[in-house]
């Protein structure tokens, strides 16, 4: 159902492969490992695949140095990771996490977006932008409010981010709340 991941890109690999990409103590290399962290926990709790704690801790991999190009970190991860053999049911969700079909609007690559990468079916991409907005850039358990806030504190009102994550903002408060619903309870 969700295809198999190449060994190199199994959550053992993708931690290994942020290490080679990012510089250790960087605040993405953090976050990617915090999310990564927080979809092994959601998976055993769901009984997900393991396609989602890959696609977790690949999730932001298009801020790397080696992978950006359009500046859309979503599409210059799936990109990247595409040109590594990584499955379409990896790429697709690296491409799609955390709404990235409305920051690539505002980039004017919407378009591009859905012609490489359909979107996947909304069971683990919901899960994997769960996790990402529950992550913070330092890697720690946050509430949604908490991620907003960091991140509204990170880029000012008219900034690209800023504008894409407040039009973002209703439909993300949806999907965690939701979730959290199926956990049980929020864990911290």
């Amino acid at each position: 159902m969700h295809g198999t991941i190449p060994r190199e890109l199994d959550p053992a690999g993708a931690q290994a492969l942020l290490t080679e990409l990012f510089e250790p103590g960087a605040d993405r290399l953090a976050h990617s490992i915090g999310v990564g962290r927080r979809a092994e926990h959601v998976a055993r709790v769901l009984d997900c695949p393991d396609l989602l704690v890959s696609a977790a801790y690949l999730h932001d991999i298009g801020y790397a140095a080696a992978a950006r190009d359009t500046g859309l970190h979503q599409l210059d991860g799936a990109r990247y990771l595409r040109g590594l053999g990584a499955p379409p049911e990896l790429t697709g969700l690296v491409a799609h996490h955390t709404e990235a079909t409305v920051e690539a609007a505002e980039r004017g690559l919407d378009g591009a977006l859905r012609r490489e990468f359909p979107e996947p079916a909304t069971g683990l991409l919901d899960l994997l932008t769960y996790c990402d907005m529950t992550t913070s850039a330092r890697g720690e358990t946050v509430t949604v409010d908490e991620r907003f806030e960091r991140i509204y504190d990170r880029y000012p009102p008219g900034h690209l981010v800023s504008r894409s994550m407040r039009d973002a903002e209703p439909r993300l408060r949806t999907l965690v709340s939701g979730i959290e619903r199926r956990l049980g309870l929020p864990f911290r």
